[in-house]
C-alpha cells in the first residue's frame, strides 16, 4: 500500500502533512519525487516548477535551497496547511525513519545529465542512512537508475514502464526490468492487465499499479494480483486491502 505523493488527496502533496497522514493512515510505504535546489540541496517537489503548488513561481534548479524553502507549499491546498514548507529528502528520511515506513523516491531532473547525478545523489543517501533493504528508487529514466545501481550495490529499483501508458506487455515489463536488474516495474493502472501481471510476476518481477485512487480502480488491479498498489487516497487502498495483506 503505497502513498503517492505522500496522503495527497487530503493533504498538500510533497509536504511533511501528506506524508504524516499516509503514516497514520497505514500506508507501508511513501512515493515521492526528489529535485535538486539551484545550490545542491535535495527537496521533495514533483514539478519541475514551483508555481501549482506554492505561492512562488520559477524553476526549482534556478531556486536557491532557502528561496525554495521560504514558499508556502500548503495554503494552495487549503487555509488549514497555510505555510506549510517543502521540506527537505533529510526530513522525509528522519519520518520514515521515526515511523518505520519505506520509501519509494523519484529521481526528477531537467536533463538527462542531470538525472543520473540526481540518481547518484539520492542512491548515496539510501545507503548512507543504512536504508538499501528498506528503499527503491524510481524513473522514467532507465539509464540513469542502470547507473545507479551500478554506483550502488545493493540498491533496489522500481523503473516505471515505458512507455507510461498504452497496451501492456508482460514480456515487454521482464525485458525493461531486466536490463536495469530491477525486481519491480511500476505500471498505469488504467492500461494494466491480468495476463501482464501475471507474466511479469511469474517471472519475478513485481509489478506495482499507479495511481489507482478510487475502489473500483483499486479493486481492479487487486484482482490482478498486484504486488502494489499506489494511490492518492491511502484510506482508500486500505478499506479495499483484504484483511492480512493483498
Amino acid at each position: 500500500m503505497i502513498a503517492h505523493r505522500g496522503e495527497s488527496i487530503h493533504a498538500p502533496e510533497q509536504t511533511l502533512a501528506a506524508f504524516r497522514l499516509a503514516v497514520e493512515l497505514g500506508a507501508d510505504m511513501i512515493e515521492a519525487d526528489v529535485r535538486r535546489t539551484r545550490d545542491g540541496r535535495l527537496v521533495m517537489l514533483h514539478d519541475a516548477r514551483v508555481d501549482r503548488t506554492t505561492d512562488g513561481n520559477g524553476l526549482v534548479s534556478e531556486l536557491s535551497f532557502d528561496q525554495v524553502r521560504s514558499l508556502d507549499a500548503g495554503a494552495w491546498f487549503s487555509p488549514a496547511f497555510t505555510g506549510g514548507r517543502i521540506p527537505t529528502l533529510d526530513e522525509l528520511f528522519d519520518l520514515a525513519d521515526g515511523a518505520s515506513i519505506a520509501l519509494c523516491l523519484e529521481v526528477k531532473a531537467d536533463s538527462p545529465a542531470d538525472q543520473v547525478a540526481l540518481a547518484f545523489a539520492i542512491a548515496g543517501e539510501i545507503r548512507a542512512r543504512g536504508r538499501l533493504a528498506l528503499d527503491v528508487l524510481a524513473s522514467f529514466d532507465h539509464g540513469a537508475l542502470a547507473e545507479a545501481v551500478r554506483a550502488v550495490p545493493g540498491l533496489r529499483c522500481a523503473p516505471d514502464r515505458l512507455p507510461e501508458r498504452g497496451p501492456s506487455d508482460g514480456r515487454a515489463l521482464i525485458e525493461q526490468a531486466a536490463l536495469i536488474g530491477a525486481g519491480i516495474v511500476q505500471h498505469h493502472h488504467a492500461d494494466l492487465t491480468a495476463e501482464a501481471v501475471a507474466e511479469a510476476q511469474e517471472a519475478g518481477v513485481d509489478v506495482w499499479a499507479w495511481p489507482a485512487n478510487t475502489p473500483p480502480e483499486i479493486e481492479r488491479v487487486l484482482a490482478f494480483g498486484v504486488a502494489g498498489v499506489m494511490g492518492d487516497d491511502v484510506a482508500a487502498i486500505v478499506a479495499c486491502v483484504p484483511r492480512g495483506g493483498a
